[in-house]
């Protein structure tokens, strides 16, 4: 079997999309199929993930329609984003795609219901958003010094810099620090330019390897991210074995940490939440997403046939 992708992989620190290509075409290579990302040449099946209006980070849906008119070629389609944070427009046309495509894989039952898709388990799938399997098997972890011991860390990263992701939050708790000497608080990603912490210490974006020690060295995990499809910060934090502070309008994000978090609506509730997280025995994380690859390439050869 010979599959198309819709989008290239990029090389260095990116988006959790980028890096589930990369693992597909890895799984792809140990079940002894192919891959392209040049749409003109000779393939069996269509993968696409997240396809845009503006044709951003992969050809337009559109483009994938006419290669399925012209030679029959079926398309699995990849719902890792509903793009709420991009906006409206991108929201519809996503939904008008699905419509489409011969299988769809959600990486929440939260983005189905949102786009308005009922799961079926047939042609519509839930296979959640699961980490690569380093995060769990890795076990390298940042030294802190004496004086950051004696305090517990909180951390989060993210890749985007949007609003959305909660910077207004993470000020607040910036402000919460000054009168707590016993915590502390790494960001590690992008930020908006307008981002401008006191006390919150932060670390540019880190290859995979390095994010993982971070998250080992720490003590909670914090999102203040809203209306997410998934959140891959998340599960990477449950991988390396640290319970979740999230907010309560997270969309797929309060799906995947509800067995390892506790939620908050405001930063009086977050930081009653973050006392009794202290004391919460964290379960066992698993799931990885090899593991969704393989499901990837399941339906992938079923819809072949």
């Amino acid at each position: 079997m010979r599959v198309f992708i819709n989008r290239p992989y990029v090389e260095g620190p990116w988006g959790g999309g980028n890096r589930t290509i990369k693992t597909l075409i890895n799984v792809l290579e140990k079940r002894g199929h192919s891959y392209c990302f040049d749409i003109r040449k000779d393939y069996d099946v269509i993968f696409c993930q997240d396809p845009r209006p503006d044709g951003n980070t992969g050809l337009r849906y559109e483009h994938l329609m006419s290669v399925r008119k012209q030679r029959g070629t079926p398309i699995f389609q990849r719902v890792g984003d509903v793009f709420f944070h991009r906006g409206e427009d991108q929201t519809e046309y996503l939904k008008a795609t699905l419509a489409h495509s011969d299988k769809v894989s959600f990486i929440t039952e939260w983005a189905a219901n949102f786009l308005g898709f009922s799961i079926d388990n047939q042609r519509y799938n839930v296979d959640q958003l699961r980490p690569p399997e380093i995060f769990y098997n890795c076990t390298a972890e940042r030294t802190r010094d004496l004086e950051s011991k004696k305090k517990k860390r909180l951390i989060t990263h993210h890749w985007s810099n949007n609003p959305l992701k909660g910077f207004d939050f993470y000020l607040e708790i910036d402000k919460m620090l000054n009168d707590r000497p016993d915590l502390e608080f790494v960001y590690v990603g992008r930020t908006p330019q307008n981002f401008k912490p006191n006390n919150i210490k932060i670390v540019d974006p880190l290859k995979t390897l390095e994010i993982i020690a971070h998250l080992r060295a720490a003590d909670v995990y914090v999102t203040a991210s809203k209306i997410e499809t998934g959140g891959n910060h998340v599960v990477e934090a449950m991988a390396c074995g640290l319970p979740v502070l999230y907010h309560e309008e997270g969309g797929g994000i309060c799906e995947l940490c509800k067995e390892n978090g506790i939620k908050y609506k405001d930063i009086s509730e977050f930081q009653v939440s973050l006392n009794d997280i202290l004391n919460k025995s964290v379960n066992k994380f698993e799931g990885t997403l090899e593991e969704t690859c393989n499901k990837y390439v399941d339906m992938l050869e079923s819809i072949c046939k």
